[in-house]
C-alpha cells in the first residue's frame, strides 16, 4: 500500500515514511553551564569507579585465594593493579565525554584540543622537556637546603615502561576531565577566571584518596591545576597540559625516585626527604610541600614565554 502524503510548512508534500528533521535531530536535555558540569561530573565519577572495581576484581579475587596475599601491597605506578586501574579510568573519561556529547551537549573528545594542529607537535615536546627542569629546580632547592638525601634507585626496565604507560594513561584522564571538558564548558558560561579557579579545584580534590593527602596537598595541587591550566589557555590544546602532566609524574616518580601523589616511590635513584614535612611534602611528594612553589613558577614562566613567542608574527619568506 502506498504511504499517505502529507503537506510540509513550505507546501513540498512529504511521505509518512520519510523522515522529518525534527525525528533525525538528537534528542538533548537541557541543562544550564553548572548543570551540565556537575552531570559530567557524577557520570564520570560513576564509570571511574565500575571500571575502576572491574579491573581491579581478578586481583581481588585472586588474593581471596591465596594466603599471605596483600592485594595492597606494592601498588607503584608500575605495578600491573595501577595500570590497569589507570585503563580503566582512561576508559571511563572517553566514554563520560562521549555520552554528555550525544545526549546532553558539551564538545566532544577531539574538540577538546587533541587534533593535531599546527604547532602541537613543538607544544607537546616543550611539555615533555619542562617536567623534568621544574623537577630538578625542586630537587636543587632541597639539597641546598641539606633536606634531602640520595640514593641508588631500586626500578628496572620494565617498571620504567610500565610506568611510563600508566602516567600517560593518568596524564590524558586527567586533562581530558579537568583541562579539557571542564574548564572549556565553564569558561563558555561564565569565563576564564572562574573556569580555572574551579576546575584547578576540582583537579586537586580528585587527588584527595590518595595516601597522605591533607591540607598542603590540597593547595600544592591547586597551584599545579593553575599551571595546567595557563598550558592549556596559552596554546588553545591539550598537547602541552598533557605532555607537561606526564613529564612531572614521570620525573618525579621513575626518573627520581620521589613519591608521585603519595604512590610508591620506586626510580633510577631513591630521593629520600629529611627536612620538614611542610616544604619538602614528606610521604605525599613534593606537591604537598612549600618547595613545589619553585618548580611550578620555573613552570609558569617558561609558559609565559612561549605563549609571547607565540603571539610574535612570524617572518614572511
Amino acid at each position: 500500500m502506498a504511504n499517505e502524503s502529507t503537506p510540509t510548512a513550505e507546501g513540498t508534500p512529504t511521505t509518512a515514511s520519510t523522515p522529518t528533521p525534527a525525528r533525525r535531530a538528537r534528542k538533548r536535555w537541557a541543562f544550564g553551564t553548572f548543570g551540565q558540569v556537575v552531570i559530567f561530573t557524577l557520570i564520570w565519577a560513576v564509570l571511574v569507579t565500575v571500571f575502576g572495581l572491574a579491573a581491579i576484581a581478578p586481583t581481588l579475587l585472586e588474593s581471596g585465594f591465596r594466603a599471605g596475599v596483600n592485594p595492597g601491597e606494592s601498588l607503584g605506578p608500575s605495578s600491573p593493579i595501577i595500570l590497569a586501574i589507570s585503563a580503566s579510568t582512561a576508559l571511563a573519561t572517553v566514554l563520560a565525554i562521549w555520552l554528555m556529547h550525544r545526549f546532553i551537549g558539551g564538545p566532544s573528545l577531539l574538540g577538546l584540543g587533541l587534533r593535531p594542529r599546527p604547532g602541537w607537535l613543538v607544544d607537546a615536546l616543550v611539555g615533555l622537556a619542562l617536567g623534568p627542569l621544574m623537577f630538578l629546580a625542586i630537587l636543587l632547592v632541597l639539597l641546598a637546603a641539606g633536606w634531602v638525601s640520595i640514593g641508588p634507585g631500586t626500578i628496572a626496565g620494565s617498571g620504567l615502561l610500565l610506568s611510563f604507560v600508566t602516567f600517560t594513561l593518568v596524564a590524558f584522564s586527567e586533562e581530558a576531565f579537568s583541562r579539557g571538558w571542564v574548564l572549556q564548558v565553564l569558561e563558555r558560561g561564565y569565563g576564564a577566571r572562574v573556569a580555572v579557579v574551579v576546575s584547578a579545584g576540582l583537579f586537586a580534590v580528585l587527588h584527595a584518596f590518595n595516601p597522605g593527602f591533607g591540607i598542603t596537598a590540597l593547595l600544592g595541587l591547586f597551584l599545579a591545576g593553575l599551571l595546567l591550566a595557563e598550558a592549556y589557555l596559552v596554546t588553545r590544546q591539550l598537547w602541552l597540559p598533557m605532555a607537561l602532566h606526564l613529564s612531572w609524574n614521570y620525573s618525579e616518580g621513575p626518573l627520581f625516585g620521589v613519591q608521585v601523589s603519595g604512590l610508591p616511590a620506586e626510580g633510577l635513584l631513591t630521593v629520600t626527604p629529611s627536612g620538614p614535612a611542610v616544604v619538602t611534602g614528606g610521604p605525599f611528594g613534593p606537591e604537598a610541600g612549600l618547595v613545589v612553589i619553585a618548580g611550578i613558577g620555573l613552570g609558569a614562566l617558561l609558559i609565559a614565554g612561549l605563549g609571547r613567542w607565540r603571539r610574535q608574527p612570524q617572518p614572511t619568506p
